[in-house]
């Protein structure tokens, strides 16, 4: 949760700030989000492989089915972001993150 909006960040500082170009800017925002991901993975996967056992079955398991749901969900995101026009999308996107922020909220406070 704490990397939520870097790539926004980045992207607009380098859009804005530094006039680096459009590709550019995204290309960089991407792969700066993905090196920090991916220390991110290495840490955790570290820290399954010491505890063994039960727990990196679960998340092996969790991966496996999770990966092709990504790829998969990528794929028809950028297909059907072709069909449904922009402001309703932008729309969409924001009710989706009430929702989510909602249930979060909702789900600490009976904790």
């Amino acid at each position: 949760m704490i990397s939520t909006g870097l790539g926004e960040v980045n992207e607009f500082f380098l859009l804005k700030r530094c006039r680096v170009p459009s590709p550019v800017s995204v290309a960089t925002s991407v792969f700066v989000v993905a090196v920090t991901a991916l220390a991110g993975s290495a840490g955790h996967v570290t820290n399954f492989v010491r505890l063994g056992g039960e727990t990196l079955a679960t998340v092996l398991s969790i991966v496996m089915f999770t990966v092709p749901g990504v790829i998969i969900g990528a794929q028809l995101g950028a297909r059907v972001s072709r069909l449904i026009p922009q402001r309703l999308l932008i729309r969409g996107i924001g009710l989706l993150f009430v929702i989510v922020a909602v249930l979060t909220l909702g789900e600490s406070l009976l904790r």
